[in-house]
């Protein structure tokens, strides 16, 4: 199988309202170069036929990707080949052209039909010669290095959860629910009934928005334990400017001057405090929207994500209860990888990996009935072999290779460490990461490391559009 070149490869990720893409892989990887609207326009001249364009009027627009899911096949392939004309267009015209290569990273609503269809269309369509797909979640073990994983991937209007095993997604355990970050503006919309759709997405993306932890949010303006409704001042009393008295007693107006100072001291210190305080030690905070308007909102910017984490909680521990690889449980619960754009809010990850830690962990040996509450019934959770097991049997359950505990339960709950030798990555956010796990599948899948990792003209011309399972 033919070596393709680094800069002859392309990856592009579409989401339900970006696309990413790379054409050629630099030696450091670096973030997508291109970020652009997964939309197209339907043809002004064949009105109610798959023919597209790639300007058109907002009534015209498509969007082919919509809660994750495939909603218009020929509009997403018209999009590709937009894409994959765009980055190839200044490449030598010569015969034969230079070898390309792709890779399509998928979410898991794309049924397996819409997958072979968009295969067929990049082999005798567009006419590229090497062709592979990627899951999203698998790509995000890819980024973070490790081989088993629970993936979380927050979207707009949707989160996919899915349990990587030995770089493999279970598909079979495997769960999308219908909520993602809409649901935050949703709820700020109720909360902040004068701003518009417009202001609600801008607040949500501003510094001041963030989900404050337990101990930041009992000292802060939204702490309902603060009596006073601000936080201590902790002011030094004695730090006095320096005053000199001969000079106001020779002027005669002593009680004016003094009364005068202290005003501007007090001024002073008051400026000086409101510039060192955090966002959560204000009673109210700014933020600018789109148009340059300057807009005051209080303790509501703290609110609005705790419904999205609360369904992202209960779905996380169906999804892994329903686990098959039960010694793999506990490996998905120490790398748990939270991506997507609607993850990063301010906060968001540290809520969600506290609230999974508070309804599953337990921190010590514990016996059956002392479980909580969702974990209580005997059955799928109870130890097999007895109802109340010995110190010893619950010694070797917790110190297991697994990790097991009581079966479902994880003893404990981790992120998946970020690797550091990505520095373009470092001050960028790891919400795609799944893309840089792309970029680095990329360069094994068409190096010619290993066989079989992508689908050649060969191998399409032989078994058609189903050949892409085979790799």
């Amino acid at each position: 199988m033919p070596i393709f070149r680094d800069d002859h490869i392309l990856v592009i990720s579409p989401g339900s309202e970006t696309t990413l893409a790379q054409f050629g892989l630099p030696e450091t990887l670096a973030p997508a170069s291109i970020q652009l609207p997964t939309r197209v326009y339907a043809h002004p001249e064949h009105p109610g036929k798959p023919y597209f364009s790639s300007k058109g009027e907002e009534k015209d627009a498509i969007y082919p990707i919509q809660g994750g899911k495939i909603v218009n096949v020929p509009a997403l392939c018209y999009f590709i080949k937009l894409i994959y004309k765009t980055v190839t267009y200044n490449l030598p015209k010569v015969n034969p052209p230079p070898l390309t290569a792709l890779l399509l990273l998928t979410s898991e609503p794309w049924t397996r039909l819409q997958v072979e269809t968009i295969t067929q269309y990049v082999f005798e369509t567009i006419r590229i010669p090497a062709f592979a797909t990627l899951s999203t979640a698998l790509a995000a073990s890819f980024a973070y290095g490790v081989q088993d994983a629970l993936v979380i991937d927050v979207g707009k209007d949707k989160t996919e959860i899915t349990p990587i095993v030995e770089y493999t997604p279970v598909t079979v355990s495997q769960r999308t629910i219908k909520y993602g970050s809409s649901a935050i503006n949703a709820n700020l919309a109720k909360a902040l009934p004068d701003l518009t759709a417009e202001q609600i997405e801008a607040l949500k993306k501003s510094d001041i928005f963030e989900i404050l932890s337990e101990d930041a949010a009992k000292n802060s303006w939204f702490g309902l334990n603060n009596l006073n409704g601000a936080p201590d001042s902790g002011t030094n009393e004695n730090d006095d400017g320096i005053v000199d008295v001969a000079a106001i007693v020779t002027s005669g107006r002593t009680r004016e001057i003094l009364a005068q100072r202290e005003k501007e001291k007090e001024q002073s210190q008051a400026s000086d405090k409101e510039k060192e305080k955090l966002n959560e030690d204000r009673e109210f905070n700014t933020f600018t929207d789109l148009e340059g308007k300057t807009i005051q909102v209080g303790k509501e910017r703290f609110h609005g994500a705790e419904d999205l984490i609360e369904k992202i909680t209960i779905a996380v521990g169906e999804v892994l209860k329903h686990l098959d690889e039960a010694g793999s449980r506990q490996e998905c619960w120490d790398n748990v990888i939270i991506l997507g754009h609607g993850s990063s809010v301010k906060g968001f990850k540290e809520a969600l990996l506290l609230s999974l830690q508070s309804r599953y962990i337990i921190s010590r040996p514990t016996m059956g009935s002392e479980l909580p509450s969702m974990f209580n019934t005997s059955g799928y959770n109870t130890p097999t072999g007895a109802s109340t097991p010995s110190f010893a049997q619950l010694q070797q359950n917790t110190y297991s290779k697994s990790n097991q505990g009581h079966g479902q339960i994880p003893v404990q709950i981790k992120v998946a460490k970020t690797l550091d030798y990505f520095p373009e990555w470092k001050n960028y956010g790891w919400e795609e990461s799944s893309f840089l796990g792309a970029e680095i599948a990329a360069k094994q899948i068409f190096g010619g490391s290993v066989e079989g990792t992508y689908v050649s003209r060969t191998d399409y011309n032989e078994m058609g559009p189903s050949s892409v399972w085979d790799i």
